[in-house]
């Protein structure tokens, strides 16, 4: 069968892919724009700019504000972009413009608001580089072209290097296989033929010096979908049109190998037009993992696992989560009271104020509050917090975050988001929230720092809206944290909105919820679940060795005989979700996650009691033999010698026996000779709190944190425990 194309679908495909350099006379100065196509989310357009100087120039700028975001340009290279504000200038071929000739530059773009066409253009002769040269004093190049692109394994791929400063030779080195680049022209060209993220080191020189940048080049696998030339696993119109650039000569377009790529080649991509088929290559066993939107299984990764518990992200296991949680970054406020201040980074002696230097945020712009990296080399592989601002690429691939990007490339399902807080870091969040237009700014911070690292949403981690947690006594405030926490997640949601509107992407936003009555009560959980994806409640720190008597960590149902801590527990943190308190409505169970801890917590100086379990019974707070901290990580439990496991059975070791309370529905250890008490969560424990998730029909369970757990090989997982209570029938 042989499909034809009428005229009118000929033009139209032709309008998006040839556009040409007009030079033709002009009497007068003009700079317009004009569309040559649009549609729903963008469209393409043509920037004409006249030389009316009465001298021929050799190079040129064109500058202009527009509230679009380029894609693609031609005839012209962006120099820069701060906010809204371009500048263009010439490439290394048409910088000369004889008196009264023109130049046309054309583009696609991204908008949000269609017919919005550039205003305040302006044409000037002359430019800090872009390949113009003639005359005045010649200065080294400065690369401008982007620093990172995408390719296909076995689909043909260009990247044109442009610099300022007139460069006369360009270089490119450890290019992936298929491609080569042009000293001369500074065009990379070729056929990938290996998927994977490859750093290009390009370079740009004159005889002034040379300039060198990082091209972050990301190749997927080959499609196997036939007339897919993009490489986008969607067969439309940007493949005809590629087609159509080699109409009537030989090339790798010529499908069906009669020589020339003709009526049917068109014919073939015609008949696939649609989305393609993508190969699966997830894990073995991986369909039991459910989307998101199903359920979530949310995990945490804490940055400083790579050192004291030496837990990379490559030790984690992606099929056993859907979303990770990076903690923490820290929330920034530039004009934080200074009373509120204090050293937050004990290793380098950093406070609040330090790192406000290094809020995260757009070029060009100077945000009143924001988000930071907390470990810099950790976070990004950045040797100094102020080399992360501008490392191109954002980071390094062996960093946390380019390891995070591989995990998700091998587990389809899986999504990060960036947790903001923490028990440790939630000062700023007072003043932030107290602040409209702090709020503003922290939201345009923090979604910068999603799209920048690659991230797919944002979780709030503030502790606590109305007071608590480790923040300088008297700063929080019941009767307004509670609204302005609202107005704080507000801002965020209309951020990631605009966000979605300009990439297509769907950003997810949660926080993480107290589960104390009383810390509960100092929040609208109803209006806050209108606002965010999901809550994830902290269902555990319900005892520990802050208090003077022993008790359980995060028991099902609360053991202890005090009235005031009767809801203190995994069911009484969740019914005051459903049901509200203070008159305030409930949240709906699927916009719930249940928090359970993968670590315990221990007193010392116990005596046994009349029950001979030490439960109940005075002592002051231990640290973990481990780490030497306040946490006991479930995995240090069995490194230690206190907790043993054998043909599925748990048991006390090194003097330490294993009790189950069977009201509280969890486990816990005690020795007589150490006088210690341990209370923690096994997988027998975590089986009956998934259960519970499902007969509440809550939307999954979280976890602090990954570096905790077993071994997966040893049985004795809490990790795979969570998934089995979780995964898909």
């Amino acid at each position: 069968m042989i499909f034809k194309i009428n005229e009118k679908s000929w033009q139209t495909l032709m309008a998006k892919i040839v556009c040409v350099v007009l030079i033709a006379s002009s009497s007068r100065a003009a700079s317009t724009f004009s569309y040559t196509d649009q549609w729903a989310t963008g469209g393409q357009g043509v920037l004409r700019a006249s030389n009316d100087t009465g001298a021929a120039v050799t190079s040129w700028t064109l500058e202009f504000d527009w509230g679009a975001d380029i894609t693609s340009i031609w005839n012209g290279s962006i120099q820069s972009k701060v906010g809204n504000h371009y500048v263009v200038i010439n490439t290394s071929w048409n910088g000369v413009i004889t008196a009264g000739a023109a130049v046309e530059v054309g583009c696609v773009f991204n908008t949000t608001a269609p017919g919005v066409a550039p205003t305040n253009l302006v044409f000037s002769s002359g430019n800090g580089g872009g390949g113009g040269g003639g005359g005045g004093t010649i200065s080294a190049p400065v690369i401008t072209s982007a620093t990172s692109a995408n390719a296909s394994a076995g689909i043909l791929f260009s990247y044109q290097i442009t610099a300022s400063g007139a460069p006369t030779s360009f270089g490119a080195t450890a290019l992936p296989a298929g491609l080569v680049v042009n000293t001369s022209t500074g065009l990379i060209s070729g056929t990938p033929t290996t998927a994977g993220l490859t750093n290009i080191s390009i370079t740009a020189a004159n005889s002034a010096g040379n300039a060198s940048a990082i091209l972050a080049l990301s190749v997927a696998p080959a499609s196997e979908c036939v007339g897919d030339l993009n490489g986008d696993n969607t067969v439309d119109s940007a493949d005809a049109s590629l087609l159509l650039l080699s109409w009537g000569e030989e090339s790798i377009y010529d499908f069906d190998s009669n020589g020339v790529t003709d009526s049917g080649d068109m014919s073939i991509i015609l008949l696939s037009f649609g989305p393609c088929e993508i190969p699966n290559t997830d894990p073995v066993g991986y369909e039991k993992m459910p989307t998101v939107e199903q359920r979530k299984i949310v995990g945490y990764y804490p940055n400083w696992g790579i050192y004291q518990k030496n837990f990379p992200v490559t030790k984690v296991r992606g099929d056993r989560v859907n979303v990770i949680n990076y903690a923490f970054l820290i929330p920034l406020d530039r004009t934080m009271p200074s009373a509120w201040d204090r050293i937050v980074s004990s290793y380098r002696g950093w406070s609040y104020a330090n790192y406000a230097a290094y809020l995260q945020q757009p070029a060009g712009s100077t945000l009143s509050a924001g988000v930071g990296l907390f470990d810099e080399w950790a976070d990004a592989g950045a040797d100094t917090a102020a080399s992360a601002l501008t490392m191109s690429p954002a980071y390094n691939a062996n960093s946390n975050f380019g390891q995070l990007q591989t995990l998700k490339a091998a587990n389809s399902k899986l999504r990060t988001m960036i947790s903001i807080g923490g028990w440790t870091l939630s000062t700023p969040f007072f003043s932030i929230a107290r602040n409209a237009q702090k709020r503003a700014d922290f939201a345009k911070s923090a979604v910068y720092v999603v799209k920048r690292y690659g991230f797919d949403g944002i979780d709030v981690d503030w502790e606590y809206p109305g007071g608590g947690g480790l923040e300088p006594s008297g700063i929080g405030d019941t009767a307004t944290d509670g609204d302005n926490y609202l107005l704080l997640l507000q801002a965020l949601r209309d951020e990631l909105n605009r966000q979605t509107l300009i990439d297509g992407k769907k950003y997810y936003l949660s926080i993480a919820g107290p589960g104390g009555d009383t810390k509960i009560a100092n929040i609208d959980a109803k209006k806050i679940a209108e606002i965010v994806d999901w809550i994830n409640v902290m269902a555990y720190d319900f005892h520990g060795g802050w208090d003077s008597t022993t008790g359980m960590n995060a028991p099902m149902v609360n053991v202890d005989s005090s009235p005031s801590a009767a809801q203190w527990s995994v069911a009484g943190a969740i019914h005051a979700y459903l049901t509200g308190l203070n008159g305030k409505g409930g949240v709906s169970p699927e916009q719930l996650v249940l928090g359970v801890p993968f670590y315990g917590r221990g007193w010392k100086n116990v005596a046994a009691g009349p029950n001979g379990n030490g439960l109940g019974q005075s002592g002051s707070e231990a640290t973990s033999p481990t780490l030497g901290e306040t946490e006991f990580p479930y995995n240090s439990l069995f490194s230690s010698g206190v907790l043993a496991y054998s043909n599925g059975v748990y048991s006390g070791a090194g003097g330490y026996t294993r009790f189950w309370h069977p009201t509280a529905k969890v486990p816990y250890l005690y020795s007589v000779s150490a006088q210690k008490f341990i209370t923690y969560d096994d997988a027998q424990s975590m089986a009956v709190k998934m259960d519970f998730a499902n007969q509440q029909a809550l939307g999954g369970a979280m976890f602090w944190e990954l570096s905790e757990d077993t071994e997966s090989a040893t049985g004795t997982s809490l990790l795979d425990a969570v998934f089995a209570g979780l995964r898909l029938p």
